[in-house]
């Protein structure tokens, strides 16, 4: 068992979006997704988004939903999607798949 402080991991490029992955086990993997203001992440397959910092999107074959800190998003196995930090403030997701 590990304890990790994931807050303190946060880190961001004005090149692109950084993960920063926390664990990886054999059944699941858990990262930070860390967006500037205007950038986007795309990915595809089964996984949860929760919110930490920042507003943004998430848009998938479904439509578009607002991201704010405090919300949970569960995505298809075989849906692809794109987060987007539309905001201009910085965007911090948990991502677990």
């Amino acid at each position: 068992m590990d304890v990790i402080n994931a807050i303190a991991k946060v880190r961001f490029s004005s090149a692109r979006p950084q993960r920063v992955q926390l664990s990886k086990c054999p059944k699941y993997t858990c990262e930070l997704i860390c967006l500037e203001p205007g950038q986007e992440f795309s990915a595809a397959g089964r996984c949860g988004y929760y919110v930490i910092l920042g507003n943004g999107s998430i848009k998938g074959s479904k439509g578009s939903l607002p991201l704010s800190p405090g919300k949970f998003v569960a995505c298809d196995e075989d849906e692809a999607h794109t987060i987007i930090n539309s905001s201009e403030q910085r965007l911090v997701c948990l991502v677990i798949s």
